[in-house]
């Protein structure tokens, strides 16, 4: 189960609290070493130093960072990836089960974030945060932080070996270069002004939308 972002007047984070940075899925979850007050502004917020599993140690302050809490005993508190990849080893010799798994654990490691695709979000906004997933790469360690990202898993090695990675890592790309060319287009359609965002993106996510049909 995950709280909202800490406030100012709430209570502050504990040592040893589980925490991530919704828009820094690949950093994982990460563990609470410190809080202090602190001010921005005069405005009083906190101070919190977490240390990520994969990207070591941040301090983050909570008047410009989202930092949500996490609290996760069974499967219940997993992210749907964590848990469709532990029922898929689970049922993974089962005649009847196993394609089925294997089905669905394909879809979720090829599904793109829910802000992407969130209909009441503008366009612009949509195309803006698919931009920012061609931060991923398949390549080194871009591919293990889009693992990390996508499966909820701090060590997605763990599970997948790099040729795995490497092969979902690819269909997840064209899935993303598709979106992000079908919103182009809409946007382009109803005359919704996304040049100026798509002109801060990266090359090939501008030559992706160009070539990209669906």
């Amino acid at each position: 189960m995950v709280s909202g972002s800490q406030s100012a007047s709430e209570a502050p984070w504990s040592y040893g609290d589980r925490a991530r940075v919704p828009n820094k899925p690949e950093w994982g979850i990460g563990t609470v070493t410190r809080a202090a007050r602190s001010q921005v502004e005069g405005e009083p917020c906190w101070s919190v130093t977490v240390r990520f599993p994969n990207a070591g140690i941040k301090t983050l302050n909570t008047s410009v960072a989202v930092l949500e809490r996490v609290e996760e005993t069974t499967d219940e508190g997993a992210g749907e990836a964590a848990v469709v990849i532990a029922a898929a080893d689970r049922v993974a010799g089962d005649d009847m089960f196993g394609p089925m798994a294997k089905r669905r654990l394909e879809a979720v490691m090829t599904e793109l974030p829910e802000p992407c695709r969130d209909p009441f979000r503008s366009l612009a906004a949509r195309v803006r945060l698919t931009l920012d997933l061609y931060r991923f790469a398949a390549t080194g360690r871009l591919l293990v932080d889009w693992a990390v990202a996508q499966t909820g898993l701090d060590d997605p090695l763990s599970r997948f070996n790099r040729q795995e990675l490497e092969t979902h890592f690819g269909r997840w790309a064209m899935e993303r270069d598709r979106h992000l060319a079908k919103l182009v287009h809409e946007a382009r359609q109803n005359g919704t002004p996304v040049d100026g965002v798509m002109a801060k993106g990266p090359p090939e996510a501008r030559l992706a939308a160009a070539k990209t049909r669906f």
